[in-house]
């Protein structure tokens, strides 16, 4: 069995239309999309890591902090897409499409994933999930949720899942993270896929790959941090980032260090 090599792909683009130019929002000091790159840098399990974009102001801030970019179409309406045109400029056998809003994720996490994959390389999709907190998350449409079965395998995504809101307990619903793995084969098969219903009415990458009936492995990460999909998570991100332990380590480590 030939060896896995992991890329990481952190795809981003400043017309998204929740919050246009979220990827240069400032934080501390540094961009968004900056502060995700070192997160990811920090985890030693990557042959690469590299933002993806159709943007050329994405593209020079990355730069100027000595970050590797891969200019990509400004056509592609999912992640996926743009990370399955990157994957064809490098060297790897497996991709981590880590996204450019995940600002909060957790490097003991993204190894969690690199273990799932190597451990079973020839599984062609992978998703990150996390436990529901609270009866809020259920029926906030920026949370994109999935439903898991027994081993793990995502069955269902959605964004709305108010109706279980007074149940004592959310398992089997999960958060879905916006942290995907990928085969070779299997983010090259994702391109030629037709768009789904629900990928398009919902803006979910993953039901492109459910509506075709092809398997979706969940990654239970220890760690469900938001990302930022509006202005109200991005106070929240703030919030977290001066209240919590761990997040202010990693926060210390990346402004502190000169990481390329």
């Amino acid at each position: 069995m030939t060896e896995a090599r992991i890329a990481a792909v952190i795809p981003a683009r400043m017309a998204a239309s929740r919050y246009p130019g979220k990827p240069l929002i400032d934080i501390a000091g540094l961009p968004m999309i900056e502060h995700v790159r070192r997160r990811v840098l920090l985890c030693p399990g990557f042959s690469d890591v590299v933002v993806a974009t159709c943007d050329p102001e994405i593209e020079g801030a990355v730069k100027s902090f000595g970050g590797k970019v891969i200019m990509t179409s400004d056509t592609h309406l999912m992640a996926s897409d743009r990370v399955a045109e990157a994957m064809q400029h490098l060297d790897c056998t497996h991709v981590i499409n880590v996204q450019g809003d995940e600002i909060l994720v957790m490097p003991d996490d993204l190894n969690k994933m690199i273990s799932a994959m190597t451990s079973d390389p020839d599984i062609p999709y992978w998703n990150a999930t996390a436990v529901i907190e609270s009866p809020d998350e259920l029926n906030d449409s920026a949370i994109v949720k999935c439903v898991v079965s027994g081993s793990e395998k995502i069955l269902y995504c959605g964004r709305d899942f108010s109706d279980l809101a007074n149940q004592p307990h959310y398992e089997p619903i999960r958060k879905i993270l916006g942290i995907l793995g990928y085969s070779k084969a299997g983010l090259e098969k994702y391109g030629t896929l037709e768009r789904t219903p629900l990928e398009m009415t919902q803006s979910i990458d993953q039901s492109r790959v459910l509506e075709h009936d092809l398997p979706l492995m969940g990654v239970r990460f220890n760690s469900g941090y938001p990302g930022i999909n509006n202005q109200r998570e991005e106070a929240r991100v703030l919030e977290i980032l001066e209240i919590d332990a761990e997040q202010q380590r990693i926060l210390h480590k990346i402004l502190d260090s000169q990481i390329d």
